[in-house]
This record gives C-alpha cells, sequence and structure tokens, in this order.
C-alpha cells in the first residue's frame, strides 16, 4: 500500500511500484521473481521492449534517409544556384548595372543616401563616398546628382569640415573626406569654396607625424582623396602620410584600425584601402606587395574574403587592380582578382546586393562591389 498526496490530503491506493525489470543488473528479490502472478508482466514488458526498440530502429533509418537525400538535393540547388559564369565584360556590366538600379533606388528626395537602408537619418559619408562616387566612375545614367550635390553643401560646416549626420558615428576626417571626394568626383575643383575649405580644413588636422588620428584608415582614405584631386607625390603632405602607412603595417602584412567607432573593423577591412592607395604612388613597392600576399593567404576559395562579405571582396579587388604602376604584379595577381569576380558573378541576388558581413551596411556592400567590378573593367584585359 503506497500514500499519494492529492490535494494535500492523504489517500490509499492499491498501487504496485514495479522495480526496474528492464535492467538485468538489478538485484530483484527474491519474492518478486518468484511471484506467479507477476509473470505475465515480465513476458509482456520483454515483447513491449522489443518492439518498442525495432520501431525506434526503423524510424532512425527513415530520418537518416530523409536527411541524406535532403542533404543531396539542397547542395545541387546550390551548387545550381552558385554557377559559374563567364567573366565576360558584358555579364560583369550586367551585374554593375542591377547593382547600380538597386543603390539609385535607395536615394531619398533630398539627394542623399542612408548609411544603412534602415536609418531614417541620412548620411554625409554614404551620400559622398557611396553614391556620388560610385556613379561617377561608371559610365551608368545618374540619379538626381544635384540634390545630392546640395545635400553635401548644406551640412559643410563654416571651418569646412562636416560631421557624421547618420547614427554611425563617424568621425570629422571621415565625414570631410567622403564629402570632398563626393564634390570633387562630380566636377568640383579647388576654384569652389566648398572645396577649398574642406581641403584647408583637411590639411590643417594633418599630426606632425604625416597621420589623421595615428589611424591608418583615416589616414589612407585622406591620402586617397589628396592623390586623387591632384596632388604631386613630391607634395610634404603626400610623403609623410606614405611613410606613416608603411611604418604602421604589422608583421603578417595587415594594416589594423583603432578608431572607436570601427572596433568591429578587422584587417581585411583596413588592408586593401592602404595598399590601394599607396599604389598611387608608384611607390613603396615591398610595402604592398606584404600587404597583397596577406590578401591572397586569406582569400576564401570561392574568391571572397571574410564571411562571404562583399565590402571586404570588393575593396580586396581593388587592390588586385590597382598595381598598373608595378610591372608584373598586375600579371601576378591576375589570378585572384578573377577569383574574386567570379564570386561576384554567382552570387548576386535579385535584388541587385550581394551578401554581407557582420554589419547591415548593405550600401556600403553595394558601393564597393561596383568600385571592384569597375576598376576590373578598366584593366586591359581581354575578355571573350
Amino acid at each position: 500500500m503506497n500514500l499519494l498526496k492529492t490535494n494535500n490530503k492523504q489517500r490509499t491506493t492499491n498501487f504496485i511500484v514495479f522495480p526496474r525489470t528492464c535492467n538485468p543488473h538489478y538485484n530483484y528479490p527474491p519474492s518478486f521473481i518468484s511471484n506467479p502472478h507477476l509473470g505475465f508482466i515480465s513476458s509482456s514488458l520483454n515483447k513491449d521492449h522489443i518492439l518498442y526498440t525495432v520501431f525506434l530502429f526503423a524510424y532512425f533509418i527513415f530520418l537518416i534517409t530523409i536527411i541524406f537525400f535532403g542533404s543531396i538535393n539542397s547542395s545541387a540547388t546550390l551548387f545550381a544556384a552558385a554557377k559559374e559564369e563567364e567573366i565576360s565584360k558584358e555579364n560583369i556590366l550586367s551585374k554593375i548595372s542591377l547593382a547600380a538600379q538597386w543603390l539609385t533606388e535607395q536615394q531619398r528626395p533630398d539627394g542623399s543616401w542612408p548609411i544603412v537602408t534602415q536609418d531614417k537619418r541620412s548620411s554625409v559619408v554614404a551620400t559622398g563616398l557611396f553614391g556620388l562616387v560610385t556613379f561617377n566612375q561608371t559610365t551608368l545614367s545618374s540619379p538626381n546628382m544635384e540634390n545630392s550635390l546640395s545635400f553635401l553643401l548644406a551640412h559643410q560646416h563654416n571651418e569646412g569640415y562636416w560631421k557624421a549626420t547618420s547614427s554611425f558615428s563617424w568621425n570629422k576626417t571621415e565625414a570631410t573626406t567622403a564629402a570632398l571626394y563626393g564634390l570633387i568626383s562630380s566636377g568640383y575643383g579647388y576654384e569652389e569654396k566648398a572645396v577649398e575649405k574642406g581641403m584647408d580644413w583637411l590639411i590643417k588636422n594633418q599630426k606632425a607625424n604625416g597621420s589623421w588620428n595615428d589611424d591608418c584608415w583615416d589616414t589612407c582614405w585622406a591620402l586617397y582623396l589628396l592623390l586623387h584631386s591632384g596632388c604631386q607625390i613630391s607634395n610634404s603632405v603626400i610623403k609623410s602620410a606614405s611613410l606613416w602607412l608603411v611604418n604602421d603595417q604589422r608583421d603578417d602584412g595587415s594594416w589594423k584600425t583603432n578608431l572607436p567607432n570601427l572596433k568591429q573593423f578587422e584587417p581585411l577591412w583596413t588592408t586593401p584601402p592602404v595598399i590601394f592607395t599607396l599604389a598611387q604612388t608608384g611607390q613603396h613597392q615591398n610595402t604592398i606587395i606584404k600587404g597583397l600576399k596577406y590578401l591572397k593567404n586569406k582569400q576564401n576559395k570561392n574568391g571572397s574574403f571574410g564571411r562571404k562579405d562583399a565590402s571586404k571582396t570588393g575593396l580586396a579587388l581593388l587592390a588586385f587592380t590597382s598595381l598598373s604602376k608595378y610591372p608584373g604584379l598586375t600579371e601576378e595577381y591576375q589570378p585572384e582578382a578573377q577569383k574574386a569576380v567570379q564570386w561576384f558573378l554567382s552570387n548576386q541576388r535579385r535584388s541587385g546586393t550581394w551578401p554581407g558581413g557582420f554589419h547591415p551596411f548593405n550600401i556600403i556592400d553595394t558601393a564597393f562591389s561596383i568600385w571592384g567590378l569597375n576598376k576590373f573593367l578598366l584593366l586591359s584585359v581581354s575578355f571573350p
């Protein structure tokens, strides 16, 4: 007789608790084994146990079969989706055109772009660098550039700099560099007051050691802008910035930003821009080769960089295709460039975008992808 508690009251019932009959190592009491009234229970339990075991085994085989054939079908689908496309001028232009169309659709009525499509605030950096520069370096029809230029000019401060206007905290150097690059790529020259004031502010804020903010990211983009705008390599500003970048290279050939707002930026983010910036000088070949070897070792088998990251892959493609001033290097790294292009051709989404990395910066992903593919087109490559 056992006692069962129900609603805090005790009641009695003829409830028999059986030992673990399925365990052969259990030391059953003699009275239980010899009890003739329990024999049918032991027999029934053994039969049920066998049937249950057979059922579990059959179900297990069934699941394995489903998973196996399902994985084959999934693999076939993935393989078909990532089917390699021919690296041809026509195919590349088609991908660029689709991406540019998506980027055009993200432009806002005031001419600006957000840094991410979910951001309700417009971005000076996105408008200058990823909007205007992207369209100005291609032969595609451009969106409403007049409104874009008006947006940038309206946000310049009296001292000549720009500040971040989006939810992402770019610093003044980044915002000013991006805005100036957008203006200059649109045809604005030094004679324009906005450009003159912005350039003066940028040069005045170069540190004595040649850097901007003691960081490779800010320094390489400021230097890239100055070189793009026509500054001579012999200029002391150019020379000191270049030398600082050379000395900032890490032992493995990479560069890494230390800016607080870019803590998540890995060396694969910051190394390519330094390479294609220094490559404009035609100097520092050993430093550039060391950086290129780092990138080559980091490239995935499918041609991408990072976790199938379009931004990193686009930036790396720019690095591989910016070596015209170094005889032999363009040819040496052409296989890596072609692998990256192949990844872009095989992985573009129907919307025109590509997979990103840890971030939701689809504007940046798309812009840098266009930059890389467009630069590849400009090379003297023989297409089928």
